[in-house]
């Protein structure tokens, strides 16, 4: 009795349809045809099959969660008799289950009951009066790399809660066997009697929420966003697309089911949880270098322009010619192309970084204004000491090659807190694309392509009466 009549195939269902010896001893292709099929919901937390055997008897066969099949059942079989369950019955049934759950097994009931043939579907009221045969269940022991997964994220500040459809005592099971201290266990029936403040509240304090409905388990990664933290969530069953659709980060892997493959972000290939490490730390770095950039443009963008503003204010002509500026762009951004490749600090990965503006405009208020004292110093040097006073190509092409040099080289200060070149080095692509057009700058001025004519320097000074 699959859901995989409907395409909704789980992993439980799975491991049966493993065991081909069931279908040999009851020789179901022989003996049964399927009629009609009740589909599973999460809220019954059950699904049916109307079978029909030996062209005559229709059986409904109904299979799910221990107390939503006990709730539909009335009988039981007891050594090959159909026995009326008794309160102390249920009682022994229980206990038998409590004992599975505790040794970490996950237990599904299987109930049936003989339903008169009729043309009418079958519908949810049929399952009632159901004789409860026995029990079916799993051993899904925990991956042996998840306690060391659990154990370094936790040292790189990544929280690891549980999210499961699981009861309290297989979970708390499961926990011990990871190394997480469980606590209290918040049920599903609890986060239906919470407001959103109140369960926004909660999942932050709490480590493992049991016996979850796909909306809960959504329900929780949005109570975490209203915290405002960012969330991945790993999973591999069909009551885990909603979630996985709700978090930041949806994570699942090669062998779970179409329904969360396509709902995840992300889905392994490896069967080792360390790469969740793996994938956190590149993560951050990638983050930091993108960060890192984004601070090397707008510093670099923002002295430039408070270096023009300063020198327009007294020079006789334009700081430097409209195509030294566009070459002097081009080359500095040619640079930082390697910038993806760079090396982070180990400082920098060890814990979550969240972006902000406000920091990064902070750092372009304040180092801008800084790389400007070189331009200014140039400005002096090629005014007082070169005396370009009357030669504006001159004081172009110096400023031009003081710019992008400073430009390029303070990228190797700011993208480290530590000294550059001695305490932390930049990616070889990185030093390979800085230290080559340093070289180009410099050499720019003695090439060819430096050639000036009077016409280009009456081209300026017109260009200066214009504006």
């Amino acid at each position: 009795v699959c859901s995989s009549d409907l395409g909704l195939k789980n992993l439980l269902d799975v491991a049966i349809l493993q065991h081909v010896e069931v279908n040999a001893q009851l020789n179901v292709a022989e003996h049964f045809a399927k009629l009609d099929e009740i589909p599973f919901d999460f809220q019954r937390r059950r699904m049916s099959v109307v079978v029909e055997k030996d062209h005559q008897t229709h059986i409904l066969i109904c299979k799910g969660a221990v107390e939503e099949i006990f709730s539909v059942c009335s009988k039981a079989e007891r050594h090959g008799e159909t026995v009326a369950l008794a309160s102390e019955h249920v009682e022994d049934l229980q206990s038998v289950i409590r004992k599975l759950n505790e040794d970490g097994f996950r237990v599904i009931a299987v109930a049936y009951k003989e339903v008169p043939a009729r043309v009418e579907p079958y519908s949810v009221a049929d399952e009632s009066d159901l004789v409860l045969s026995g029990y079916v269940a799993f051993l899904d022991p925990p991956k042996e790399s998840a306690a060391k997964a659990i154990e370094v994220l936790k040292r790189h500040g990544v929280q690891v809660k549980v999210l499961t459809g699981d009861n309290e005592i297989v979970t708390r099971n499961v926990c011990r066997h990871v190394g997480l201290e469980v606590g209290h266990v918040v049920l599903g029936s609890e986060i239906e009697a919470m407001d959103d403040d109140t369960l926004a509240a909660v999942a932050e304090e709490a480590i493992v929420f049991a016996k979850l409905s796909p909306e809960q388990k959504a329900k929780v990664i949005r109570a975490l966003h209203q915290r405002g933290h960012v969330v991945g969530f790993l999973g591999d069953g069909i009551n885990d697309g909603p979630a996985l659709k709700a978090a930041d980060v949806g994570i699942s892997v090669d062998t779970a089911v179409d329904i969360a493959k396509e709902s995840a972000d992300i889905i392994l290939l490896e069967k080792n949880l360390l790469v969740l490490e793996e994938g956190v730390i590149e993560g951050r770095k990638v983050f930091g270098n993108i960060v890192k950039y984004i601070k090397m443009g707008a510093s670099s963008n923002f002295g430039n322009m408070f270096s023009v503003i300063g020198a327009s204010a007294f020079l006789p002509f334009l700081p430097m010619a409209p195509v030294q500026i566009l070459l002097n762009n081009l080359l500095y951004d040619f640079s930082q192309t390697a910038v993806a490749t760079d090396n982070i600090d180990a400082e920098y990965v060890e814990k979550p970084r969240k972006w902000d503006i406000g920091n990064i405009g902070r750092f372009m208020l304040f180092i801008g204004p800084i790389s400007s004292i070189f331009d200014y110093a140039t400005y002096f040097t090629m005014l007082y000491i070169f005396d370009a006073w009357d030669d504006p190509a001159l004081f172009q092409t110096g400023w031009f090659v003081e710019s992008l040099l400073s430009q390029t080289l303070i990228v190797h200060v700011i993208r480290t807190g530590k000294i550059p070149f001695f305490q932390r080095q930049a990616s070889l692509p990185l030093m390979i694309t800085t230290i080559s057009i340093c070289v180009v700058g410099t050499w720019l001025p003695y090439s060819t392509f430096a050639t000036r004519s009077e016409e280009h320097t009456s081209e300026l000074q017109s260009l200066r009466q214009l504006v």
